[in-house]
């Protein structure tokens, strides 16, 4: 993938600015409700990252915006009519920078919201009301990791929060437009945590240990009363296998979905994303060095599996209501 190497290292375990203070960013990056649609993910496949579609029964698997370079962290506008995504650009276009891209479901309207060319925008998100998109960006020289707001065209850029010397990635927003959660690494690939921040910058505070070691893909559920988020991403205890765990938006409650032990060559299970209805969660299922993409309930119940195991594995999942 040609991104930054903090997003890089972060997504496989994970221009000018106008800075604005005290502003409100809509709610954005939670599952939003309405009717279960089509589940798109990304593939890493001999010639790098691909996005794919699949109903939510395992039927339709096809291809989606097959473009030259990676394409990763997709995420459906709220009405289904569009998809932003990361694009890590090939070599032969030049130095290594990715950009935050935006399309229809037809594959038109393909645009480049970035305008940069060092460097690395990604991981973005659609607002619940398709209005504007939180990402990450990565500035290179400073060497610092930035969660930020834009309008469709790119433009209206808006700074929630930066720290030097730590990655932030994955920002999604509260139902309720209340927080921004997001990861934060403390040691890079072996100690991430959740955190939630106002969107004006304000109220920043952990949600979860570092010693979780959470993967950087996490969701709110449509209700906006649960988060679902993997622990143990990065095998810091290698005895541990990676499980899905759902918690209260304060951190507490936590509930495990998953119980798989053994380890990384074990069973294993990532997070993905909550059904725009609320009753399922779409995840990575993990067995030895092949994975399939699976659903199953917000108790941890009717695990369903959705795709044969393979060694192209299902990263990055978004449910939507595109049909």
């Amino acid at each position: 993938m040609r991104t930054s190497p903090r997003i890089l290292s972060t997504a496989i375990v994970g221009s000018a600015l106008a800075v604005v203070a005290g502003v409100t960013v809509t709610d954005s990056g939670a599952t939003t409700p309405g009717a279960n649609g089509r589940i798109v993910f990304s593939e890493e496949l001999s010639t790098g990252f691909q996005m794919f579609t699949i109903r939510p029964d395992g039927t339709g698997k096809a291809p989606f915006g097959a473009l030259p370079g990676d394409t990763v962290h997709p995420d459906w506008s709220p009405d289904g009519s569009k998809v932003v995504f990361e694009l890590g650009h090939p070599e032969e276009e030049g130095p290594p920078f990715c950009s935050v891209m935006i399309m229809s479901v037809d594959g038109s309207g393909l645009t480049d919201l970035t305008g940069m060319r060092t460097g690395c925008e990604g991981q973005p998100a659609f607002t619940p009301d398709g209005q504007r998109i939180v990402f990450v960006r990565f500035d290179e020289q400073a060497e610092i990791e930035s969660i930020q707001s834009m309008d469709l065209t790119g433009g209206d850029r808006r700074l929630v929060t930066q720290k030097e010397g730590t990655g932030s990635t994955d920002p999604n927003v509260s139902p309720d437009g209340r927080w921004i959660t997001f990861v934060r690494i403390r040691e890079e690939g072996v100690r991430q945590a959740l955190y939630a921040v106002r969107p004006n910058g304000s109220g920043l505070h952990r949600l979860t240990p570092f010693k979780w070691g959470v993967a950087i893909k996490h969701d709110w559920s449509p209700s906006g009363k649960r988060i679902v988020l993997t622990t143990n991403a990065d095998f810091a205890r290698p005895e541990k296998s990676a499980n899905l765990v759902t918690i209260r938006p304060d951190g507490s409650s936590v509930k495990r979905l998953t119980r798989f032990t053994g380890g990384e060559h074990a069973r294993n299970a990532f997070a993905g994303s909550y059904s725009p209805d609320g009753t399922r969660i779409a995840f990575r299922l993990e067995r030895r060095d092949k994975a399939a993409l699976a659903t199953i309930k917000p108790n941890g119940r009717d695990m369903r599996r959705l795709t044969t195991f393979s060694k192209t594995k299902p990263r990055y999942i978004d449910w939507g209501t595109a049909p």
